[in-house]
């Protein structure tokens, strides 16, 4: 079991860096936020994060809550800070004691509803607080624990692995007639036979809808004049949920 470093009083874990100075009492409240230490070891048994990747969720899931306090509107989380937000949930007495008397109204969690609209309503949310983030905090959010749909991954370069049976044959048969002097011709006619019968029988690969994905918060990729960025991971944006402050 991995252990994360600042342990404080009663059980509890500060924040990686409490350095920034915030005009506002409750902004630099919820910045200093600490966390139970079984919310922390909880999070990183059943999501197996490392402690580092742990401290980051929890200073960006502060910096929701900062959000959702401060920003005057319904504000949706990123897949990962929503894992965060839903854990800190079950700590009902730490959520509802601790956390909620410091803040102007109680934060409530407002799942998707199943209706069509879902999905179009919270990816609009999702990049609305995006915009919200970059405002609040003079910085981009981090593009692996808030991933921007509107920016798509630079495609990986794969293997041509259909190369890998001609490649195969011809050694095979390079082998097998070793004691010819036409056993380096016999090869490169087996690769170029093998390599002919596989072209032949490959059909194409549909391409995958990218507006496909984007889980359960329904955000959509998009092409934006061929820039590209890196989601760190394959999350596709936000939450299927919503949250601020209010009755």
């Amino acid at each position: 079991m991995h252990t994360l470093p600042t342990l404080g009083r009663h059980g509890t874990v500060s924040p990686s860096t409490t350095s920034d100075t915030h005009s506002s009492p409750l902004t630099s409240a919820l910045l200093n936020y600490t966390f139970p230490t079984a919310l922390i070891d909880r999070l990183q048994v059943e999501h197996r994060w490392t402690p580092a990747l742990t401290l980051r969720a929890l200073e960006e899931y502060r910096r929701f809550l900062v959000l959702a306090a401060t920003g005057g509107v319904p504000v949706t989380p990123s897949k990962l800070i929503d894992e965060v937000w839903h854990l800190h949930l079950t700590f009902t007495r730490d959520y509802w004691e601790r956390l909620t008397p410091l803040l102007p109204a109680p934060l409530h969690h407002e799942p998707a509803s199943g209706q069509p609209g879902d999905a179009a309503h919270y990816a609009n949310q999702y990049l609305s607080t995006l915009n919200l983030y970059a405002e609040t905090f003079g910085s981009q959010p981090p593009a692996d624990l808030w991933p921007d749909p509107n920016c798509k991954s630079a495609p990986k370069r794969e293997f041509p692995t259909r190369w890998l049976i001609p490649l195969a044959a011809s050694l095979i048969a390079w082998a097998t007639f070793a004691w010819s002097s036409f056993a380096v011709l016999i090869a490169l006619a087996v690769l170029v036979m093998v390599g002919i019968a596989l072209a032949g029988n490959s059909a194409p690969t549909p391409r995958k809808d990218r507006n496909s994905d984007g889980g359960s918060g329904g955000s959509t990729s998009s092409d934006t004049g061929g820039d590209s960025c890196d989601s760190g991971g394959g999350d596709g944006g936000g939450g299927g949920c919503g949250g601020g402050c209010g009755s």
